[in-house]
């Protein structure tokens, strides 16, 4: 009987242990892990010497009937995304669909005057099945996510439009070097860093020249080519990358849009504490079950 009655204090004793973990340190759900998250190095449209080449493009359809949609470019991580909802958009009558485009395109003239474009320039358009152009809604906003180069220690997005460009208010979007923020219109967006004197991780030589980045522009225009490295390149030198706005790190615990689950992180301490308290209950078990000798034997 006092073994029973030891066991019984063991088993009372673990569970105490495991709650005051749970109670301390909350655990939402079990964790979930659904693979590898592979993070490949930034693809660019005209890159930096020594780093990779080979930015994508996309180009959805998508029916108004869906209530809205979200599209991205085909690297792993993708490197630009937009989402919304049809609410958001003016579209001209008898709109049954609507074709989003994401694609790399040639940096502007004008360089902005409160930083550097840190990796490609994204143009985002909408139109309808019949080519009319869609446009956001007034008062409405959508969703752009863009990833950029590393080494950044401080990014934010930009939109050029008429000329000029527009910063936006911009957050970490929680993985490798994705920055989200909410805009009123479609038009040109990149990150910006607001070090000048910003240069990409890797890049082994001078900026590429007009012609080469106009020689790049109209190689990706299609945006299907596989991602490639420069003649330069070493994949050892490129890393992918982005940088953070103005806004203090907020970083959500992952993405909706096309990333791998990520799984919970729990302290050590609250591991450690459940994980006493699971063998003190497997033991006390252990002494429950196992046959009494008859003295003497």
């Amino acid at each position: 009987m006092a073994r029973h009655r030891l066991a019984s204090v063991a088993i009372i004793a673990g569970t105490v242990v495991a709650i005051v973990a749970q109670r301390g340190a909350p655990i939402a759900g079990p964790p979930l892990y659904d693979g590898v998250v592979v993070v490949a190095p930034y693809a660019w449209l005209s890159p930096p010497h020594g780093l990779h080449s080979g930015a994508k493009s996309d180009r959805e359809t998508f029916p108004v009937s869906n209530g809205g949609f979200g599209a991205q470019t085909q690297e792993q991580p993708p490197q630009a995304q937009v989402s919304l909802d049809f609410g958001s958009l003016l579209m001209p009558a008898g709109t049954k669909s609507v074709i989003v485009t994401i694609r790399p395109v040639p940096p502007p003239s004008v360089a902005p005057s409160d930083g550097i474009v840190a990796g490609n320039v994204y143009r985002i358009e909408a139109s309808n099945q019949a080519g009319e152009a869609v446009q956001v809604r007034p008062g409405s906003q959508i969703t752009v996510i863009l990833r950029g180069p590393t080494s950044l220690l401080a990014a934010y997005v930009e939109l050029f439009a008429g000329g000029t460009w527009t910063s936006e208010d911009t957050d970490p979007v929680g993985v490798p070097d994705m920055y989200t923020t909410l805009v009123g219109s479609f038009g040109d967006f990149a990150l910006v860093s607001p070090d000048a004197t910003w240069v990409p991780d890797g890049e082994t030589g001078p900026p590429p020249t007009a012609a080469a980045t106009a020689a790049s522009a109209a190689s990706s225009a299609t945006g299907d080519a596989a991602p490639q490295t420069s003649a330069t390149a070493t994949d050892s030198s490129a890393k992918p990358s982005d940088g953070s706005r103005r806004s203090g790190p907020t970083a959500n615990a992952g993405s909706a849009h096309g990333t791998a689950g990520q799984g919970s992180c729990l302290p050590l301490t609250q591991i450690g504490a459940v994980a006493i308290g699971l063998l003190v209950i497997l033991a006390a078990g252990f002494i429950m079950t196992r046959p009494v000798r008859p003295p003497g034997s």
